[in-house]
């Protein structure tokens, strides 16, 4: 398993940010290569949703992601299976007028330990930071207009 992480400064209270990321239909405007998300069952812990990802422009992914674990306002954990097995943890701090996000993204490329690991290394663990990286950016942006 790969992993990418990165922290932001979002100058916007934390409960903000936290609907925001409960708002997974509206993720696709932010999140980079998430194409789209449907079939939400709700907001609690065992509810699921459906997406669409395009990981390093080229690769599609389908699968489905549950709410593994939700602390208002503090803490987020989904779960991905399907094509793409992922776990997404975010991690809220309030920080004067603002919140400090931090998200770690643990995920396997598919194509067994050998291609994918290779494939990994080489282009896809860059690109996927990259990619997280826009995506923090793109959430603050849209939190902060």
């Amino acid at each position: 398993m790969s992993s990418v992480e990165h922290s932001i400064f979002i100058n916007v209270p934390v409960d903000t940010v936290f609907e925001a990321l409960l708002r997974v239909e509206d993720a696709p405007k932010w999140v980079v290569g998430l194409e789209e998300v449907h079939d939400v069952t709700g907001r609690a812990i065992g509810d699921t949703f459906a997406w669409t990802f395009k990981m390093a422009g080229t690769l599609t992914f389908r699968g489905k992601t549950t709410f593994a674990a939700i602390e208002p306002g503090r803490y987020l954990r989904e779960e991905g299976s399907g094509d793409l097995s992922n776990v997404w943890s975010w991690r809220l701090t309030p920080e004067m007028s603002g919140t400090q996000v931090h998200v770690r993204i643990d995920y396997t490329v598919p194509g067994g330990a050998l291609i994918g690991g290779i494939l990994d290394k080489l282009f896809v663990e860059r690109q996927n930071q990259k990619d997280l990286e826009q995506s923090l950016s793109n959430l603050k942006q849209m939190l902060e207009g």
